[in-house]
């Protein structure tokens, strides 16, 4: 996979990735204020259900059809075959899960919702959720991500804006699932036709091919795939579920609300993680591992740097950020706010090494170090939240999220891979302690919450962003060669950019290079 094909994904991917967190960052806090504390939580609970529900009814054929076309996209019979075996295996699978979720969700409503309405809603979701998952897979394989990021970044706006006017008008949480609904059918009718013209883009009579994968094949590599992903989901979402059996919706409440500001950053690896199993899997198969170990150390320095600035930022200012978000009513969410940053970290980078372990054949490796993670979310759960509430969870799932991280980092160096070379550990956490000390000082000389905060982050991205440049952490000359890799009109804003920044970053380097000389020269 080029380079530049591997930038279009994570731009396209990544572009979906931002919108949605983007447009969670503005939609949350009106829901949360016109919802309160246990409408919110309410709402938390059936979005963890959805999200679950979501993997179990796909059985992986996001995974599966990705994989399949994408070995043969000019293969018209083959892809049409996987196409028409993946339909039929995620349509039994959401009709299965369909059933059991919507059972779930109306025999475990809260009073004050009706049971049957908001079964419905969230089924409806799950749904036309499916139809983009599928879509995703086809499209995704064909390497035509745009055509599935583009409706979804439509159909977020949609829901986010539809969610505010429903909380606005008193319609509670079944009426903001409703506008998700309706998102959702533009987006599935949307992908879905790009669906139909890329399988009829490849019609052109071919020469004598390999007989298709069968129904059999794709399910076995689905399951496996679909295994995986409820694992990973459970992970991310069975935490707020016992929240809320064991302390209650108001604690559920602040739970979510200091989970959405860990994980807003990770729309960096979601980007990166979208494309790495294309990448890596052609230099598995030819036992190229010294290539797999430079583009994955590479794209985890990347995604290790812009992460930690960004949690950084969300560490040092939670107290500001969670008053001016939400209000003061969840001012405890701070708490559990910090203590995820660490975990927040460690799941973006696990988010860059578990596409690589797939694609080389770890699938296995891959399970069983999600599943110890989760028995051990839900153990640390169950004894931590009915003592600490929300901070319990949130200890519990930070600690769950580290062991993923360091799980995945062995198993890729059992291989012979090594995902943190070059990262210069011990300079990063020199600048991030630098910068973190320069940020709260920032914020603490301006006493107005919404001026402290923009005061801190500007501080520290210029602190920070030169001290990444000074220290060496990314070359000047590796960003432009970045700049070069970008596609289209992308490159040409890039390389204007690149132009007026590029002599004040040597300017910054050319300290550091000339201290590094002098105490080598001393040695």
């Amino acid at each position: 996979m080029s380079a530049k094909a591997v930038s279009k994904g994570i731009l396209s991917v990544g572009g979906w990735a931002m919108a949605k967190l983007a447009t969670s960052a503005l939609v949350l806090p009106v829901l949360a204020r016109y919802l309160g504390i246990e409408a919110y939580g309410q709402y938390a609970y059936y979005l963890a259900v959805l999200l679950l529900a979501a993997q179990c009814a796909n059985v992986g054929m996001m995974q599966t059809m990705t994989r399949r076309i994408a070995e043969r996209p000019d293969d018209a019979g083959w892809c049409r075959a996987v196409a028409r075996s993946g339909a039929l295996i995620n349509g039994t699978g959401v009709l299965l899960v369909g059933l059991t979720a919507g059972w779930v969700i109306w025999s475990t409503a809260s009073q004050g919702i009706g049971g049957g309405s908001i079964a419905l809603v969230v089924v409806g979701v799950l749904m036309l959720d499916q139809a983009w998952f599928y879509a995703r897979g086809v499209l995704h394989g064909f390497r035509y991500e745009e055509r599935a990021a583009v409706p979804g970044i439509v159909g977020v706006l949609i829901a986010g804006l539809l969610a505010i006017l429903a909380a606005m008008n008193g319609l509670g949480v079944v009426g903001v699932f409703a506008g998700l609904l309706l998102a959702d059918l533009y987006v599935a009718i949307a992908c879905l036709r790009a669906v139909r013209d890329a399988l009829k883009e490849g019609s052109v009579a071919r020469t004598a091919q390999p007989s298709p994968p069968t129904t059999r094949s794709l399910l076995r590599f689905g399951l496996s795939a679909m295994v995986f992903s409820v694992l990973n989901m459970a992970l991310c979402s069975l935490d707020i579920i016992l929240v809320r059996h064991l302390a209650g919706e108001a604690q559920a409440g602040l739970y979510a609300a200091a989970v959405q500001w860990s994980q807003f950053v990770w729309f960096i690896p979601i980007a990166v993680e979208g494309v790495m199993l294309q990448a890596t899997a052609r230099f598995w198969a030819e036992g190229k591992v010294d290539e797999v170990t430079r583009l994955v150390s590479r794209l985890t320095r990347y995604v290790m740097l812009g992460t930690v600035f960004l949690l950084l930022l969300v560490f040092v200012l939670a107290d500001h950020i969670v008053a001016i978000y939400f209000g003061p009513q969840f001012r405890d969410a701070t708490l559990g706010l910090r203590l995820l940053v660490p975990g927040a970290l460690c799941y973006a980078l696990a988010r860059v090494f578990w596409p690589v372990i797939q694609a080389g054949g770890g699938g296995s490796q891959l399970i069983r170090v999600m599943g110890i993670a989760v028995l051990l979310d839900v153990a640390l759960c169950v004894i931590l939240i009915p003592w600490s509430g929300a901070a319990g969870a949130a200890c519990a799932t930070s600690l769950s999220f580290a062991s993923v991280a360091i799980g995945y980092a062995w198993t890729l160096r059992s291989r012979r891979v090594h995902p943190f070379n070059g990262c210069a550990a011990s300079r990063l956490l020199g600048l991030v302690l630098a910068t973190g000390l320069a940020v709260a000082g920032l914020s603490a000389l301006v006493t107005p919450p919404m001026l402290a905060v923009p005061a801190g982050v500007f501080g520290g991205l210029l602190l920070y962003w030169g001290g990444v440049f000074a220290l060496g952490l990314v070359q000047v000359d590796e960003l432009g060669l970045l700049v070069q890799n970008l596609p289209g009109v992308f490159r040409h804003r890039g390389e204007t950019m690149f132009r007026v920044l590029a002599p004040w970053l040597l300017r910054l380097r050319a300290p550091a290079s000339n201290e590094e000389a002098r105490v080598g020269d001393a040695r």
